[in-house]
């Protein structure tokens, strides 16, 4: 979309073109390049998340997370660079364990390095997506934030 057109002086039989151009671009970003909320009940067993399959291919996605029973998640395989994926637990079953950063996996920040956070009710995880295509290269997920849950 081009916010300086149409112009004043623009012919009306032009209005349609920027028209179309305008709903091409809505659309673009509800299929998938715009934000979203999922609710994800995680399999128990479960040690990854595909995004288009467990989780959505939002720019920004809010993730309400519950799990059949204790998960230790440590992938999330198909990310695109600039992905954020927000994570609110929803019960005390959900693990999320520090990675390299390759293969999909978490990068969070805190120490022992290659160690696991358990996810409490109410606690806040924000991910970033560093170096995936979406497809073959699968980046790592940064963590930008957290926050837990104090009451």
């Amino acid at each position: 979309m081009d916010a300086t057109k149409p112009t004043d002086v623009e012919q009306i039989s032009a209005f349609a073109a920027y028209i179309r151009e305008a709903r091409a671009a809505v659309n673009a970003l509800s299929a998938g390049t715009g934000v979203g909320v999922t609710v994800l009940d995680i399999a128990a067993g479960a040690v990854s998340l595909t995004v288009g399959t467990d989780v959505g291919r939002f720019g920004v996605e809010l993730v309400l997370m519950t799990a059949d029973g204790a998960v230790s998640i440590a992938n999330i395989l198909g990310g695109t660079e600039g992905q954020i994926k927000i994570f609110l637990a929803l019960d005390n079953d959900v693990d999320i364990v520090d990675g390299l950063q390759a293969g999909g996996a978490i990068y969070l920040n805190q120490l022992p390095a290659l160690s696991s956070y358990a996810m409490q009710t109410g606690d806040v995880l924000a991910l970033v997506n560093v170096d995936g295509d979406g497809s073959t290269v699968q980046g790592f997920w940064r963590e930008l934030f957290r926050q837990t849950a104090l009451k």
